[in-house]
């Protein structure tokens, strides 16, 4: 199949390098087994009931094509009655067991969905310090917002109806070789067809949704940067820069969009052939072998049936799991996190006392760069030290090493005598607080924003530290 060609590689595209990894493949499966582990239960009651609505289903054919056989049989009775009733009763079950499908699949998915979303800020906030300080805003709020939302309708729809689809099209394939097995083998006329199609298909989709979900975090980046710096834009008459910049990366990432676009539009109607061709192939060869007396007429029309009802649960299955081409791409990103190894430190090792001391301290966010240079200082307990210089003279950078966020390329930083890149992340934590220009008051009493630290602590503590902040 020739077609349009996925975008070109840009050299000037932003790299990964910056930004929090995508999960490897085995990372994912690990974690969709883990989630079904989890509602293993709920899965299990999802499959049963989908299983009764199916065969609820298969039973309205099923009484179809006996009374087409009874028909030219005039010895035979065609108990009208019985077979309204029965059929009457059956589509009563489906309805409710439906109903069930529907309800269930919905509330699986939202458990599952609440699930990943705490994982995913569990394991962000006990991420190693400076890990999502070098990924950047835009790369965090694109897999915060945009991948969650992508998940949202995966989790609640994908997940439930391609289970459902796959049990309602095994159980009409069982139904067809246990009614008409002549015409189990006309369904696979149109395999080689779908099988290609789907093959071409699923070959492209994953990367070029990759690429997209990429290019739309690069939007996020650079849209993000603009507005936090945008004073510092118009100081330094940077605006058409950052503009054709902006628009740089909308145009990449509205290129991969249209790709995917495009490879959707491929394979819809290959789907849609591949339905006429299974129902044609079910009735020519069903046909042929009526005449050569191989099967009943009853035989055909039940066959018939079910290979028609086959149409929508191959559709379905199709249909989500390319929506699950692009989810699968989004809980990467979110599952991501899990591939970045935890801090390591000594936990036996603690600080003695609040001394603050720096000594010939060198970093570089490059290597061979070095944006501090033999720094050194000390900053005893209780004591305040003012940091001033013109921007970029590295304040912001030392303040970082100070609170424990980076680690020296040479040099030391301690507290109480300990070396902070040598301490837990989780003993930094306690010990340091970095406390920066971008502040949030939440809607509600001062109360409940000071206990946002700690949700335990009784009015005498809240009084207790804003009297400890108001003496210093």
């Amino acid at each position: 199949m020739i077609g349009v060609a996925p975008p070109a590689y840009d050299p000037a595209a932003p790299t990964t390098a910056g930004t929090l990894p995508v999960g490897a493949p085995a990372t994912v499966r690990a974690y969709v087994g883990e989630l079904l582990r989890r509602h293993r239960r709920a899965f299990v009651v999802l499959v049963t009931v989908n299983t009764v609505a199916v065969l609820s289903s298969m039973v309205g054919p099923y009484l179809l094509g006996g009374l087409v056989e009874r028909v030219p049989d005039r010895t035979r009775e065609l108990h009208l009655g019985l077979t309204a009733a029965l059929f009457v009763g059956a589509l009563a079950v489906q309805a409710v067991f439906v109903r069930q499908v529907r309800l269930r699949g919905a509330m699986l998915g939202e458990r599952m969905l609440a699930d990943l979303r705490e994982d995913f800020l569990v394991r962000s906030v006990g991420l190693p310090p400076g890990v999502l300080e070098r990924a950047g805003t835009g790369d965090l709020l694109s897999r915060i917002t945009t991948d969650i939302d992508r998940l949202g309708n995966a989790m609640r729809e994908a997940v439930p109806q391609l289970v459902i689809g796959v049990v309602w099209a095994a159980l009409l394939l069982g139904g067809l070789v246990v009614t008409a097995p002549e015409l189990a083998p006309a369904v696979l006329v149109a395999v080689p067809l779908l099988v290609a199609g789907c093959r071409w298909y699923f070959r492209r989709a994953p990367a070029a949704y990759r690429s997209e979900a990429a290019g739309y975090a690069a939007v996020a980046a650079v849209l993000a940067e603009t507005v936090d710096a945008g004073r510092t834009i118009e100081a330094h008459r940077l605006s058409e820069r950052r503009v054709a910049l902006s628009d740089r990366r909308i145009k990449e990432w509205t290129a991969w969009e249209r790709y995917t676009l495009w490879l959707r539009s491929v394979l819809f109607p290959v789907v849609n052939i591949t339905h006429v061709t299974v129902m044609g192939s079910v009735l020519v060869i069903g046909g042929v072998f009526v005449l050569q007396g191989w099967i009943g007429v009853g035989q055909l029309t039940t066959g018939a049936l079910l290979a028609q009802m086959l149409v929508d649960p191959v559709g379905l299955i199709l249909r989500w799991y390319d929506e699950l081409q692009v989810a699968q791409v989004s809980l990467a990103r979110l599952v991501g996190v899990r591939d970045i190894e935890p801090g390591t430190g000594d936990a036996a090792l603690a600080p003695d006392g609040r001394h603050v001391r720096a000594e010939r301290v060198h970093f570089g966010y490059h290597e061979g760069v070095d944006v501090l240079r033999e720094v050194s200082l000390e900053v005893a307990p209780g004591t305040r030290l003012a940091l001033v210089g013109p921007s970029g003279a590295g304040k912001s950078t030392l303040g970082r090493l100070l609170a424990g966020i980076y680690a020296p390329g040479n040099g030391t930083v301690t507290l109480g005598g300990a070396e902070l890149s040598r301490m837990t992340a989780e003993r930094v934590r306690t010990q340091v607080a970095l406390v920066n220009q971008e502040h949030h008051v939440f809607v509600g009493s001062l109360r409940d924003n000071l206990r946002l630290a700690r949700t335990d602590a009784e009015d005498a503590e809240l009084w207790a530290a804003l009297g400890v902040r108001a003496g210093e």
